[in-house]
């Protein structure tokens, strides 16, 4: 299953000190804390262990058909590779590990998470309301699907997790939808889907 997530770093600054006592124990392991405080750029490190847990998680979260109920200690992350704007790593979940891939600019974090056997995923980035992602994501699905625009809804099942339905009929649920501040993004597999699209 593939997840993801974005951190708009403006209003991040803004609206949350991640400073504060007992933050980063909350959230973060001793072994990423040190990540956290090796770092030339904390601010930028602290976002980008959360956007790849919150990923990480969403993947999983759909994986196992679970309630949003996010243990920030439980899930381990681990930074495989950095560079001028790109970052790679995983995150274990128990005994789950998925992979995460990152955008970091100066305004905004990307991550997207996926299981190994996830494979074509794409990603999209808007500066722009959650609609306009949401829309993007909307024609994907009917230009991939073929169904009539009247038949496809986006849904939530009882966990709260979105998925496509046609004709009320389960469709498509291998997506993520993510946003904060100004900026919303999602990804999507469609490689294959034809064998995802019988509600398990």
């Amino acid at each position: 299953m593939i997840g993801n997530d974005v951190v708009d770093l403006c209003l991040a600054a803004r609206e949350s000190n991640w400073r504060r006592i007992g933050f980063l124990e909350k959230v973060f392991s001793e072994a990423e804390q040190e990540i956290i405080t090796s770092s030339e750029n904390q601010s930028l490190a602290v976002w980008l262990l959360w956007s790849m847990k919150e990923a990480a998680y969403k993947a999983h979260q759909r994986k196992f058909h679970l309630t949003r109920r996010l243990n920030w200690l439980v899930q381990q992350c681990e930074i495989l590779h950095k560079e001028q704007g790109k970052a790679s790593g995983i995150v274990k979940i128990n005994d789950n590990i998925y992979k995460t891939t990152s955008v970091v600019s100066l305004e905004y974090i990307y991550t997207s998470a996926q299981s190994a056997n996830i494979s074509g995923v794409k990603n999209a980035i808007f500066k722009a309301p959650s609609s306009e992602a949401k829309n993007q994501l909307f024609q994907e699905v009917l230009e991939y699907f073929k169904v009539p625009c009247n038949e496809l809804k986006l849904k939530k099942d009882e966990q709260g997790l979105p998925f496509f339905s046609s004709n009320d009929s389960f469709l498509f649920n291998r997506f993520s939808l993510s946003g904060h501040g100004r900026f919303s993004a999602y990804n999507l597999s469609l490689i294959n889907c034809e064998t995802s699209v019988k509600h398990s």
